[in-house]
């Protein structure tokens, strides 16, 4: 009978068969006598002992002690030399740009106070000035006041913010993982945004990028892999085209169509990103998010496939594709997952690579100027021409050979009358010549969602814990005075209408609090030109007709308006007190009239105010940057 003789197997799926039909006794017969080997097994007979070893058994040999990593070839050494170019010389090269190549276009005047505040807060600290911060700048006499307000506001923990979530929406647009909870942005921006605080050089901070190993509830660097799924050919696309503004990874699969970039040179690179993979390291608990972490392996050898035959695979030696002292050297077999990694780092941001320094020059000039030097931020390289080459070369050399200071970057751009000129309509022909004026841009939406917290008096949103708890829904998000939670949270705040690219609302929700809900909507691809950001039905929905524009539009106790109707002396001041607080600037003469023919029209003192409060929040200017 089959219960009176089982024929015992160490596999454990066979062992839980057996202890079905055997019952308790048999499974712990099965247990005890699996260690010994397949034998067979009779009720009536005592199990037999198992066989003594052979006393000529010969002992166990000690495994091979691994092979030592070869020594990583050397690389030059950053040198610092202090940077002799300033602000006023960056305007006199422009100013010999303009005369030799538009004559007869003449630049655009400087800013008024009252402008130039509004911008800087916006470029600098992601955030619009307050209606004492306005009124203090304006009332200032001292001459130097631009200059003292740029200090201050690059060292203030908001610039690092703002540009971490700058860098954050970089990496977060063309990631493929889609899975948030693994990624965590929020640590990435946390991670950046401490970098940025301590004014650490753009190369150290890139380099800890590419090199980042290890959980990401600790190393919130990691992301920027875990966002490209630890792939080596993600991973070579994205550090080129973020990092060097060159687009290689049409190579991927064949020779570039269109540049002269090769397959071979693409995997060559990416063969720098082998001997590493994502693991789950902790599952997602009750109220915590699960952990995930980029984890070296002891196998970098990397192999890509025969065009000729697919289901061969040849194998590719690390070799950086772009000219650089020793890039085109013959790397030693057996180099580890670290060391293929700090050697990439080099090569990137090494100060024989010119196209690290050009890359994060235009990407900073392009966000502050409106335009770049070249017509995409992230397509740059040396079969494309910059517009103004003899005004971005020699600035990105100097700041590269300065160290990569970041500060220092923005201080001189943010100090030149290039960047203090008013925004010109980019339709008009003297709109359309470079570096004749600022061009106006939409703002991020990290930058709208500020605004709206200052315009409409909104409670500081709360974002997701940094222990990846889930954060409470704030009161931003309420219809009717009460908080809403979850999901109607998300309906109450008119937030339900996101692009599905999001991947759910919840997830944006659980991951970023408010901010990730509202990014999920308003967000757009940083490297995307400005004039090609364009705005959506569902943005103007949560605008227009949303709960929390509606509500926190009306005069009552309590709100913006409400205390501006109750204290404003007549309706003059209440006007500039809802100017300042929404577009930080008083009414123009023509706006005060069209908003006193409206107030006689109505004849409702509160109603036509909520009717001009609603009309400001909903002009192209409160989402602008100009």
């Amino acid at each position: 009978m089959l219960a009176n003789v089982v024929v015992i197997d160490r596999d454990p799926s066979r062992r839980r068969r057996a202890a079905s039909l055997l019952g308790l006794n048999a499974l712990v017969a099965v247990s005890v006598l699996a260690a010994f080997g397949p034998r067979t097994i009779a009720d009536d007979k005592p199990a037999a002992a198992p066989p003594k070893a052979e006393a000529t058994a010969k002992p166990k040999t000690a495994p091979k002690p691994a092979k030592p990593a070869p020594p990583s070839p050397p690389r030059p050494k950053r040198t610092v030399t202090a940077p002799t170019i300033t602000s006023a010389d960056l305007d006199t090269q422009i100013a010999a740009f303009l005369a030799k190549n538009s004559p007869k276009v003449t630049p655009a005047p400087i800013t008024s106070d009252v402008e130039f505040v509004r911008r800087v807060h916006f470029d600098v600290s992601g955030a619009p000035p307050t209606p004492e911060q306005v009124r203090s700048f304006v009332a200032d006499s001292r001459t130097d006041k631009r200059a003292r307000l740029i200090d201050e506001l690059l060292g203030s923990p908001d610039h690092a913010r703002n540009w971490a979530r700058y860098w954050r929406d970089v990496v977060r647009f063309h990631a493929t993982n889609q899975n948030v909870a693994q990624i965590r942005y929020d640590a990435l921006e946390d991670w950046l945004s401490k970098q940025l605080q301590g004014n650490r050089p753009w190369d150290e901070i890139v380099a800890d990028i590419i090199t980042a190993t290890g959980r990401n509830d600790e190393n919130g660097a990691v992301a920027f892999a875990l966002a490209n799924e630890v792939k080596p050919v993600e991973l070579a696309g994205e550090v080129s085209r973020v990092f060097m503004g060159v687009q290689i990874q049409c190579a991927q699969c064949h020779d570039h169509k269109t540049d002269s970039w090769k397959q071979q040179q693409f995997h060559e690179f990416a063969a720098f990103f082998a001997g590493a993979r994502p693991r789950n390291v902790q599952k997602a608990m009750m109220g915590q998010r699960p952990v995930f972490a980029v984890e070296p392996l002891p196998r970098t050898r990397y192999s890509r496939p025969d065009n000729n035959d697919p289901k061969k695979q040849i194998p590719v030696s690390p070799r950086f594709f772009l000219s650089s002292s020793q890039s085109s050297q013959k790397l030693p077999d057996g180099m580890t997952t670290k060391q293929l990694r700090d050697l990439a780092a080099s090569y990137v941001t090494g100060q024989d690579n010119p196209w690290f320094a050009r890359s994060y020059v235009n990407r900073v000039w392009t966000v502050l100027m409106g335009e770049g030097f070249y017509d995409a931020v992230d397509d740059l390289g040396p079969e494309r021409t910059a517009k103004a080459a003899e005004i971005l070369e020699p600035l990105a050399d100097q700041w590269q050979k300065g160290g990569y200071d970041v500060r220092w970057l923005f201080r001189t751009l943010l100090n030149t009358k290039t960047y203090q000129r008013r925004v010109r309509a980019t339709a008009s022909p003297a709109g359309k010549t470079q570096l004749a004026s600022n061009c106006p841009s939409r703002l991020r939406s990290d930058q709208i969602l500020e605004a709206l917290e200052l315009a409409l008096g909104l409670p500081a949103e709360i974002p997701a814990t940094n222990d990846g708890k889930k954060a409470p829904v704030p009161a931003v998000l309420t219809s009717n005075g009460g908080p809403a939670k979850g999901k109607k949270a998300i309906e109450a705040a008119g937030l339900a209408g996101a692009p599905a690219a999001a991947k759910g609302q919840a997830k944006a929700v659980r991951a970023g609090g408010l901010r990730g809900s509202f990014n999920a909507l308003f967000g757009a691809d940083p490297s995307i030109a400005g004039d090609e950001v364009l705005g959506t039905i569902p943005q103007a929905l949560f605008l227009m007709n949303g709960p929390v524009v509606h509500n926190r539009t009306q005069a009552k106790p309590g709100t913006v308006l409400g205390r501006i109707l109750a204290s404003a002396p007549d309706e003059k001041a209440a006007l500039d007190a809802l100017y300042l607080r929404v577009l930080s600037r008083r009414p123009t003469a023509k706006e005060v009239q069209i908003c006193a023919d409206h107030l006689a029209a109505v004849g409702n003192r509160n109603e036509a105010f909520e009717d001009i409060y609603w009309s400001l929040v909903n002009t192209t200017e409160f989402i602008s940057r100009r």
